[in-house]
């Protein structure tokens, strides 16, 4: 019998004004709330939300109840229980396991999902869809009012597009924000009410020094770790992958990883975040059959996946394709239960990946293929779970306008297109946040990873309106501007931008200064004003960079601009570097890039380059 929670579509939806179920009028209410007697903590949550959320914008208290209670006209179904058949229409529990239910009856809305958070998906959707609610950040929200609550006929049937979807950035991680907006990544701290996320056992990613560590094996055993010219490397290296120790040590290391947290379903095997790989005899001819270092990689990660497979069948592998080892190998194919995550840091982020080529960072570096695009195809025909690192941030300056928001949506799809089965969106976050737009970014994304169909357009001048008001508008004509810009120059952006990129023009800046003083003229209340000022601040760091030295108010604007930095929690401008470091580099003249620790190995701290003056 056909699935009623697995749609043959990502989401279908059947809402008309036909015949009305009245929830509740002037404060008063014939509905409850019905959960089944063994309902699950998620589920006990998704009622309680249901039920708070319906007093909120209607007056009335809904009662909780029991399945066990004597059935009665006007219930609302949460989850799994006896008043609907759950053996003629099984719970999915497979590939659509987020996916939801909304459907009303004559007398009855039922909201049930598959496995741990479909049902509190569910309900956060019938909220958002159907009552008009909105979690835009986890401080600004949006919660109508109505004197009477109805709502019409419906049958809507979602699953993801995605089985992995976290856009990582400060505002993201609030948990009860991740799960209402139906994210499920690993850093939001899920408590159990959530239904948990994908969880990685062990570190996230970077972690051939933690499988093997080098201070601990290196003196005795040189051997286990890279050959350069014949060398083997203590200081930035990566693990030798054709040593038959070093694999032992690793599996070892992975089985500890996972008994420490059995509910864990990945865990990464990941090569460290530089260059190095091993080059003995050995691997070398490894990759030189696979035509990548990539060949060498998945061999080593295949292994560790069909060992561990027998006492972990939920667990996957995950491992990177990233620097030198973007490229697919040419025979080896990852095993089922290994995910491939390719990154895209090398491109431009200005412009759609599937329409620029361009490589702004790494350009000659071995490893990667021609064209990002052309990497993920050759993943897709040889992978069954290819995950996607994306950049959608200035890391070199976090608080510095940045051009991307145009692009966001076309390489959501371009990723679903091409099977990808999981995105990690990589934004600012450091401590008290700071990056440009990074709710805009964290929400928008959100909704992109649940329905990359979804209308960007739409959602981007929703979420204006919604968290600035009516300054949202002349907001909404300042991004426009930039995405125009950088369409209609050709110009692309890297996420290690200086701020003196060809995009941030004087004639943007001018622009951008009066699009900000009409949001702020117009600005509802104090509050909203608050946030339109600290969304001001990656401009003012624009032009505070476009200063010349000589300017005569130029240490007062600075010391200005790091009080309102400090007092709205930012603690980074770039990162991994403390504000009052990078703001000495501004005061002096310098610009910030991270281009110099790849292309010259020096580190970016130490080697800022200067601002041409």
């Amino acid at each position: 019998m056909p699935n009623p929670l697995v749609p043959s579509k990502p989401t279908e939806s059947v809402h008309d004004d036909g015949a009305m179920h009245l929830l509740s009028a002037d404060g008063q209410s014939a509905w409850r709330i019905v959960i089944g007697a063994g309902a699950d903590e998620p589920e006990r949550h998704a009622a309680a939300e249901l039920r708070r959320y319906l007093a909120e914008i209607g007056g009335a208290e809904l009662p909780v109840v029991s399945d066990a209670a004597p059935r009665q006209p006007s219930e609302i179904w949460v989850g799994r229980s006896s008043r609907w058949s759950t053996s003629a229409s099984p719970l999915a529990e497979d590939a659509a396991a987020e996916s939801f239910l909304i459907q009303t009856g004559g007398d009855h809305l039922l909201i049930a999902g598959a496995g741990r958070r479909g049902t509190l998906y569910g309900v956060y959707t019938f909220l958002e869809k159907y009552l008009d609610c909105r979690w835009f950040s986890p401080e600004v929200s949006r919660i109508p009012r109505r004197r009477r609550v109805t709502i019409g006929p419906i049958h809507d049937r979602q699953a993801p597009a995605l089985e992995y979807r976290e856009p990582y950035c400060c505002d993201a991680l609030d948990p009860d924000w991740a799960a209402r907006n139906k994210c499920n990544g690993h850093f939001s701290a899920f408590a159990p009410r959530h239904g948990g996320g994908v969880k990685y056992a062990g570190p996230f990613v970077h972690t051939f020094n933690a499988l093997v560590p080098v201070e601990r094996h290196f003196e005795a055993h040189p051997e286990y770790f890279s050959e350069i010219d014949g060398v083997r490397l203590r200081k930035e290296t990566q693990l030798c992958l054709s040593n038959p120790a070093v694999f032992a040590l690793a599996l070892d290391q992975v089985r500890a990883w996972l008994r420490a947290e059995p509910e864990a379903s990945i865990v990464s095997v990941s090569q460290n975040d530089w260059g190095n790989p091993c080059q003995c005899p050995a691997c070398r001819a490894v990759d030189a059959e696979e035509g990548s270092y990539s060949g060498s990689l998945i061999r080593f990660v295949n292994r560790l996946a069909e060992a561990i497979a027998p006492e972990h069948p939920h667990v996957a592998i995950d491992t990177l394709a990233y620097l030198y080892t973007r490229q697919a190998p040419r025979r080896v194919r990852p095993r089922p239960n290994v995910i491939v995550r390719l990154c895209s840091i090398e491109c431009c982020f200005a412009h759609p990946l599937e329409r620029c080529g361009e490589k702004m960072l790494f350009a000659h570096s071995a490893g990667s293929g021609p064209t990002f695009v052309e990497d993920l195809t050759a993943w897709g025909r040889i992978c069954d779970r290819v995950y996607v690192w994306d950049y959608v941030t200035n890391f070199a300056n976090y608080v510095l306008p940045y051009p991307n928001l145009g692009a966001l949506a076309a390489n959501v799809r371009l990723f679903a297109r091409n099977h990808v089965k999981g995105v990690f969106e990589q934004g600012a976050n450091p401590p008290g946040g700071g990056g440009e737009f990074s709710a805009l970014r964290a929400w928008l994304l959100a909704k992109l990873l649940w329905d990359p169909a979804a209308d960007e357009r739409a959602l981007l001048h929703e979420f204006l309106l919604g968290t600035y008001g009516r300054g949202g508008e002349p907001l909404f004509r300042y991004i426009n501007a930039l995405i125009q810009l950088v369409e209609s120059q050709h110009l692309h952006a890297s996420c290690y931008d200086r701020p003196d990129s060809a995009y941030l023009t004087p004639e943007l800046l001018a622009f951008a200064a009066e699009c900000f003083d009409q949001a702020e003229q117009v600005a509802d209340d104090a509050a909203v004003l608050a946030r339109i000022k600290r969304e001001r601040l990656p401009l003012r760091f624009a032009q505070l960079a476009a200063l010349p030295l000589a300017a005569p108010d130029r240490d007062a604007r600075l010391d200005q601009f790091a009080a309102d930095a400090a007092a709205a929690g930012i603690t980074q401008l770039s990162e991994h570097i403390p504000m009052e470091r990078t703001l000495g580099y501004l005061r002096r003249g310098v610009h910030l890039t991270h281009f110099a620790r790849y292309a010259g190995g020096w580190s970016p701290f130490d080697n800022p380059w200067p601002t041409a003056k």
